[in-house]
């Protein structure tokens, strides 16, 4: 039986690095607003009353934002009884959140790409990913976005972050401009980037992104959408088959 390939530290293992969800998949999470979290609270406080040795956890996967003035009292509670979860920040996440996730069986921190990360924003990617996992959430717009400006703000985190969400944010007709026309298609109301440059864009980061052990998910906007990309995954997948490999390539 053949060995089975997992992406390491520079693809020694020539692993392809792709993995494939639709907008739709990904929306599969309550996302903690001050909205619903009375709701939430009473859930929390349930399981809580159920809980004996060990703090009961529901199966749900909550998305925290980090804000200036959260709630304090409903994130303790979803981090005690949440099935799991996601703290999104745009800079850094706080010591007490990153203990809190160290201690939370099932969960991920999110940041948001940048430019250019700060000394202290890069030491706090690496302290976070010694207590959960790190995902970096990248969204493209083109071509008002440069892709290799992504490769220096993310070289810094280099093996200290576990997955890469790439994503490609729909325009409205007053967003869209003259020189996004040419990449974008008219449907359901929206532009969307077409299947060719999302792909495009996954082979652009591809390389350095596998060579620093960062998992890549492609985001697509629609099953008909994913199954576009996927075709163009299984062209590309061949090159990277053992036996097509050529002599000196591992």
């Amino acid at each position: 039986m053949a060995r089975k390939r997992f992406l390491n530290i520079h693809n020694s293992d020539r692993v392809l690095n792709i993995a494939l969800t639709t907008k739709q998949e990904q929306a599969n999470f309550t996302k903690v607003t001050r909205i619903n979290e009375k709701k939430i609270e009473r859930e929390m406080d349930q399981l809580k009353e159920k809980s004996t040795r060990y703090n009961k956890r529901n199966k749900k996967h909550y998305l925290i934002y980090k804000e200036r003035y959260g709630n304090d009292t409903i994130q303790e509670k979803i981090f005690n009884h949440g099935g799991y979860i996601s703290y999104y920040a745009d800079g850094r996440v706080p010591i007490p959140i990153i203990n809190k996730l160290a201690a939370t069986p099932q969960s991920e921190a999110v940041y948001l790409c940048k430019k250019e990360f700060t000394l202290e924003e890069v030491k706090n990617v690496h302290m976070t990913s010694m207590a959960t996992r790190v995902t970096i959430d990248v969204p493209i717009v083109l071509p008002d976005m440069n892709i290799y400006d992504y490769l220096f703000s993310l070289y810094p985190l280099r093996y200290h972050v576990d997955k890469v969400n790439i994503s490609f944010p729909e325009l409205s007709e007053k967003e869209i401009q003259e020189r996004h026309k040419s990449f974008y298609v008219f449907y359901n109301g929206m532009y969307h980037l077409k299947a060719k440059y999302k792909y495009q864009c996954f082979r652009y980061l591809q390389e350095p992104l596998s060579t620093w052990k960062m998992n890549i998910w492609l985001v697509c906007d629609s099953q008909k959408d994913l199954h576009m990309v996927e075709e163009l995954v299984k062209k590309d997948n061949k090159r990277f088959q053992p036996s097509n490999l050529k002599d000196g390539e591992q």
